[in-house]
């Protein structure tokens, strides 16, 4: 009841036909138009990946098929009478592809900047030939730590993928997209910021649609200013942030205990000082009264003095 795609998936028809950047872009952006189709229908794929998105040949021309719906999920309607639906606790998806949203395994909020993640992902394996985090390190993590590593961990940009690759080009497939000197370069920048963009682990800093995601990558390939930027320095801290939440607040802990227990010490040496201080100007008092109290006396007894001397004169006539 289905129509038979005889087709393979979009990385390995890039690599059979041994691709160049801007076809593959111009595939991708067919890929979007599909997804933002399906989303206008009220339709969220939630696992977009090479494998369910294939490309024939018609007329000489490649054509774009995105399959298997079969996760899907309804947006305010039910699919049939026998919907799908999501087991409790359920994590839905492939991994490699999977927004971190999906990843949180509650599938109550799932929308479809979800499917924009994953179509980020999907451009990222495009340019670089690998996926944004390595699949040996997914596959072998336990099932809490790969949640993590897709909720928290953020992946280098493809430009830098594509460097390492270049300093591991023993170990991998040799293509024209890895073997390309250049390509680095061409990456860095706009292409860079537009996957990043759409892989933000924020959703609410992604493309609002797939539409907006090949708006931009046209402007890309006609040499116009892209949508996406790099992101504030403000935000980069805050990112950092909650990436080291518990080493920030072990620190700010230890800083504020220094904090505290230095105005402790400088209070009470302040107090101490200031009591030494009152303490010698008492004293000084002390020693300037006795001084005059001296004086006072010496004066006295110099009265006496002159006094009885003037009672012998007036005595003596």
């Amino acid at each position: 009841v289905m129509e038979l795609v005889r087709g393979v998936a979009i990385t390995e028809f890039c690599d059979r036909h041994e691709l160049n950047m801007h076809h593959r872009l111009e595939l991708f952006v067919t890929v979007c138009k599909a997804v933002h189709h399906a989303h206008q229908k009220g339709i969220i794929h939630r696992d977009i990946k090479p494998s369910n998105v294939l490309v024939t040949s018609h007329d000489g021309a490649p054509v774009v098929k995105v399959i298997d719906f079969g996760i899907a999920k309804a947006i305010g309607q039910r699919l049939t009478d026998k919907s799908i639906y999501t087991r409790f606790n359920a994590m839905m998806g492939t991994p490699l592809y999977m927004s971190p949203e999906q990843a949180e395994m509650s599938g109550i909020d799932i929308d479809t900047r979800s499917d924009i993640y994953s179509l980020g992902v999907l451009l990222y394996e495009l340019l670089t030939g690998t996926t944004p985090f390595d699949s040996e390190r997914i596959n072998s993590a336990a099932y809490d730590e790969m949640r993590r590593i897709i909720r928290e961990e953020e992946p280098p940009r493809p430009s830098e993928r594509l460097t390492t690759l270049g300093k591991l080009a023993s170990t991998v497939d040799s293509g024209p997209r890895r073997t390309n000197v250049t390509l680095p370069r061409l990456v860095r920048g706009d292409l860079d910021w537009i996957v990043m963009k759409a892989m933000e682990k924020d959703r609410q800093r992604r493309y609002d649609s797939a539409s907006s995601l090949a708006d931009d990558v046209r402007r890309y390939l006609n040499n116009d200013a892209i949508e996406a930027r790099p992101p504030s320095q403000i935000y980069r801290l805050q990112k950092l942030a909650r990436r080291h939440k518990v080493i920030l607040i072990t620190a700010s802990l230890v800083t504020a205990s220094l904090l505290l227990g230095t105005g402790i010490s400088i209070w009470q040496a302040t107090k101490a000082i200031s009591e030494r201080n009152e303490k010698e100007v008492a004293r000084q008092d002390a020693v300037d009264a006795q001084i005059e109290a001296t004086d006072a006396q010496n004066q006295i007894e110099e009265f006496a003095e002159r006094l009885k001397q003037a009672n012998i004169l007036v005595t003596s006539g």
